[in-house]
């Protein structure tokens, strides 16, 4: 018997097996035209189905059939001791037949290219099948050859009979593979040697790729590069990708049983913007796997790589006069600010007044749905009012859609003609909302950072006068103090800012102006930084549709550069935010 090359084997789609032109390859002519079958082991994983059926090794003449016997010892009795399989395996013919009167035995036409198996329990514990096979021919005797099958593993193998096994190896045995990481942080323009010390319990396959760690924003850098591998006796590595962190797998390993440390040297090119990554190890000891489930998977902890502050990455979101809500995410360009845009859903045209509480912000990198959550404030949380007079509450999240399941945050608030996003006026970490009242009277109901309770603390009172405008938009900093600031365009389209002090007792210092002719834009919104520079901008949307991008200066006067186009046909939308 043979042992299959590891992990040469191909897999089928669903269900990991080993494919049956592997193990029984169609009949091709030889110079002696001589039937020659031979075994294999094989070591497999829970939940994969190993397969009892000799490998072709040549020969054209098969008009016979392949008698196997399957138990749990070694076939070296005639009898059959050990046969059948243990209890939570079953026995899968195929299309061969039991043979009547035998316990784990089968009996399989030549020609065919589908073959026993025996799916693996996934609690399987450790556990070795045996199988044995005898060619028998045309018109043999069926009892000669149970026998012959049963007691191969004690009789020359001769081309016509022969023997495997299949070692199965528990998830806890699977387990006693380690992976310890020595990852130290990258410096930005540097080299760094990161290690690691796997404890090998299993000969196996080693894979190491590079990701980035949850949870953090991120920026196209250049490339770092993994080079200089270096590993010790009974190890062989081999250098796959060059650059990470392209979630591709960098180096592969064939590892003996024993000890290793595989060394690498990390370098980063200069430029870099900070990120965190981590690696991360796949360990296969399996021939046959069930999809990729069977690996034993390890991740180091973050680690840093050093550079420039990646800034956010702001966008945009509009309601088109369909009730459609679509989102358009940030491109740091101040060419071309904005992707192309993704529809969040059908429904929006119930509400009356649609906000958010801050600048709509990229979302945090992540690979798993993350629900709600402190990391996730400030990001966009909408507030919306319906015709009821309604106010619900939209967290952002990272998931398939930007914002989770709306939540109620009480009624009456029709009492309202304005309701505005703020962002966070006291700098508490929490996002709060202002809204007008019919006689001109601007309120402020702080925000409570709450996940499950009230969204909003009891209002407090801004001050009168502010029917004045017809137009507000806020909710970050525009003159570079770190506190939020607001626009407030008057009817004669003056526009106005109002710097942000901080104090939510008095959450706006004395009105500047910051010019007049604004009442050509029917839609205005302050959306933070656009263009990577770190200051806030803003878009303003003229009556015929075209949208302009005014760059933020990060100054109190001279708030703005002069406008920039960056296209037609927005007002297709009816509310910019």
């Amino acid at each position: 018997m043979k042992r299959l090359t590891r992990h040469a084997a191909t897999l089928t789609t669903a269900t990991g097996l080993l494919t049956t032109a592997t193990l029984l390859a169609p009949p091709t002519a030889t110079a002696a035209d001589e039937l020659k079958l031979s075994g294999y082991d094989v070591v497999a994983a829970p939940g994969s189905a190993p397969r009892f059926y000799p490998i072709t090794e040549s020969g054209t003449t098969f008009s016979g059939k392949v008698v196997i016997a399957v138990g749990t010892k070694p076939m070296t009795d005639p009898a059959g001791a050990g046969a059948g399989l243990p209890a939570g395996y079953r026995l899968n013919p195929n299309h061969c037949d039991l043979a009547p009167g035998y316990t784990g035995v089968l009996v399989c036409e030549g020609s065919i290219y589908t073959v026993p198996d025996t799916t693996v329990p996934a609690d399987a514990a450790d556990t070795t099948l045996y199988w044995g096979f005898a060619y028998m021919s045309a018109g043999g005797d069926l009892a000669a050859a149970v026998k012959e099958a049963r007691s191969a593993a004690s009789l020359p193998a001769d081309g016509r009979r022969g023997t495997g096994k299949v070692t199965v190896k528990s998830r806890a045995h699977a387990l006693l593979n380690t992976i310890a990481f020595d990852t130290p942080t990258v410096p930005d323009g540097s080299t760094i040697r990161q290690q690691l010390r796997v404890h090998a319990n299993d000969a196996g396959r080693l894979t190491l790729r590079f990701g980035k760690a949850q949870g953090q924003l991120t920026h196209p850098a250049p490339p770092i590069r993994i080079r200089n591998i270096t590993s010790g006796p009974g190890a062989s590595c081999e250098l796959r990708w060059e650059t990470l962190p392209d979630d591709l797998p960098n180096l592969a390993c064939e590892l003996e049983a024993g000890d290793h440390v595989i060394g690498y040297e990390l370098a980063a090119d200069p430029g870099q913007y900070a990120q965190k990554l981590q690696a991360h190890t796949r360990y296969d000891i399996y021939d046959l796997g069930y999809w990729d489930e069977s690996d034993v998977r390890l991740a180091s902890p973050p680690f840093a790589v050093q550079g420039r502050t990646i800034e956010p990455r702001h966008g945009l979101a509009a309601r088109d006069t369909t009730g459609k809500l679509w989102t358009y995410e940030g491109t740091r360009d101040a060419d071309r600010p904005f992707t192309s845009r993704h529809e969040t859903g059908p429904g929006w045209q119930t509400y009356t007044a649609l906000t958010s509480l801050s600048p709509y912000t990229q979302d945090l990198y992540s690979l798993v749905n993350v629900k709600p959550s402190a990391a996730t404030r400030g990001r966009g949380d909408i507030a919306a009012r319906d015709a009821s007079g309604t106010l619900w509450y939209y967290d952002r999240h990272t998931n398939d859609t930007p914002y989770a399941p709306r939540v109620k945050v009480g009624g009456g608030w029709n009492v309202y003609d304005r309701i505005d996003g703020a962002g966070d006026l006291d700098r508490d970490g929490y996002m709060d909302l202002l809204a007008r009242d019919k006689t001109g009277v601007l309120w402020l109901y702080k925000g409570t950072g709450s996940l499950t309770g009230a969204r909003f603390k009891a209002r407090v009172r801004i001050g009168g006068g502010w029917g004045a405008y017809d137009r507000l938009a806020g909710g970050a900093d525009l003159t570079g103090d770190g506190r939020a600031d607001l626009l407030a365009r008057d009817r004669a389209g003056v526009l106005w800012l109002y710097k942000g002090t901080g104090d939510a007792t008095r959450p706006y210092a004395g009105r500047t102006q910051i010019g007049g002719g604004w009442q050509g834009y029917d839609q205005l919104v302050v959306t933070g930084d656009l263009t990577d520079d770190g200051k806030t901008d803003a878009i303003a949307r003229d009556r015929t549709g075209v949208l302009w991008l005014y760059k933020g200066t990060g100054k109190t006067t001279g708030t703005f550069t002069g406008r920039t186009r960056i296209g037609g046909g927005w007002n297709t939308y009816n509310h910019l935010f």
